[in-house]
Formats: structure tokens, C-alpha cells, sequence
């Protein structure tokens, strides 16, 4: 069908294969936007002043792979001794999303460009330029979409003024990790000046559910750790 608008009569013509062909493909439009606004309401949950708070769930805490505990104790647990002066700003941009053909399960990955204002054990705060990217599978639970798995990939994290070249923070956690425990995390794609950064994570690719059909599977985002 061309891009011109659908009229009723349009829809009348169509044998029950072509309608329901395209109800699939609006089904699956609109996960697009549902899974888009899922992990936006994730952005603002983000940092340690939620800590306590009520909050809508918003990841699968019933599928199989996830340590539903691990992951409420994670939230629990602050990273700060001060929320005086903490900041963490890091909106979601440039979304590729991929839905399953029974839009049941979804990939995708943003990028995201944020300022920090981090002050870890009451020290003032230092201010942060932080660039990375979002990777991440969602499945549905009970008839909504959840976060089944990924998180924040950092690019960059530094001071302000220094600038990535000469300044790059680690992740900010208790106990504080060391550069290769860093790197080995959330920093395993983090700018360093003696290497050739590695293009990752990658989005989805359209055929990534007949790739890799096992939505635990890590493997779309063409990941090489070694």
C-alpha cells in the first residue's frame, strides 16, 4: 500500500491476510512508542533522590533471567553520602527500536548526552559531561511492556572543564571500582586516547529477531569484549 491516506474504502478492499498484515504492523507501531516511553519514564528514576520513593514497575520482574531481589536491593542501596548539590540529567535521543512480529518483545538502543553534578562523600559538587548509550531488550508482562534487561553504557564521563582527553571519571559505586573492574562494566566502551574506540553497542538490526530469537541474548548488540 503507498504512502497516500487509507480511506475507509481502502480498508474495505482488503482480504482477511491483508488486514490482518496491517493490523500486525500497527500493533507493532505502536510498541515503538510504548517501549520509547517506558524507558523515558526510566530516565527519571535514575538517581539516588528516588531512593525510597513509591514507583510504577517498570522492569520484568518475573521473567526467568532477572534477580528480581538483586535489583530492588541495587535500588535501595545509595551511592552518595549527600544528595546536597547531586544532579544526574541524561535524557534518551536518537532511538532505534525493533519489535518482534507479535510485538511481545523489543530491542533497542538510545543515545544519551548528560551533565552530572556528583558529589560522592560530601565533598562540592563536581560538574560532569557525560555521553554514552542505552542498550536494551524489553519483553511484555501481564499486557504492559517492561525492562527485561541493559543499561547505561558510558562513552564519556568527565570533569567539566578538563575535558574526556585528559579527565575520565569510573562509575560512581560503593565500594568504589577500581579502572579494570570500571572497564569491565558500565565502561567497557568508554573513550581512552592510546585506543581506537570500538563502535558499540549497535543498534538492532531489522532481521535481529531471526538472528538472535532469544531475548536474553546479548549477542544483536555486536558485542566484543575480548
Amino acid at each position: 500500500m503507498n504512502s497516500r491516506r487509507i480511506t475507509a474504502e481502502d480498508l474495505a478492499d482488503l482480504d482477511d491476510h491483508e488486514l490482518d498484515e496491517l493490523e500486525r504492523e500497527v500493533e507493532r507501531l505502536i510498541a515503538v512508542w510504548q517501549v520509547k516511553n517506558l524507558r523515558g519514564t526510566s530516565v527519571f528514576w535514575f538517581d539516588d533522590q528516588r531512593i525510597g520513593e513509591p514507583r510504577r514497575e517498570l522492569h520484568a520482574l518475573g521473567h526467568a533471567s532477572v534477580d528480581a531481589e538483586a535489583l530492588l536491593q541495587f535500588r535501595r542501596t545509595p551511592v552518595v553520602d549527600s544528595l546536597q548539590g547531586n544532579m544526574l540529567v541524561h535524557p534518551l535521543m536518537t532511538p532505534v527500536v525493533e519489535v518482534d512480529e507479535r510485538a511481545e518483545r523489543a530491542r533497542g538502543v538510545w543515545s544519551s548526552l548528560g551533565i552530572e553534578a556528583l558529589s560522592k562523600f560530601r565533598e562540592t559538587p563536581t560538574a560532569i559531561f557525560s555521553i554514552g548509550f542505552v542498550p536494551g531488550s524489553h519483553v511484555k508482562e501481564n499486557g504492559e511492556w517492561r525492562i527485561l534487561q541493559g543499561m547505561w553504557q558510558r562513552t564519556t564521563k568527565n570533569e567539566y572543564h578538563a575535558g574526556w582527553v585528559r579527565d575520565m571519571q569510573v562509575t560512581n559505586t560503593r565500594p568504589p571500582l577500581s579502572a579494570e573492574e570500571d572497564r569491565a562494566r558500565l565502561g567497557r566502551y568508554a573513550y581512552r586516547p592510546d585506543e581506537v574506540r570500538a563502535a558499540h553497542p549497535e543498534p538492532p538490526r531489522t532481521d535481529t529477531w531471526d538472528e538472535f530469537p532469544d531475548e536474553t541474548d546479548d549477542g544483536w548488540q555486536r558485542v566484543n569484549l575480548d
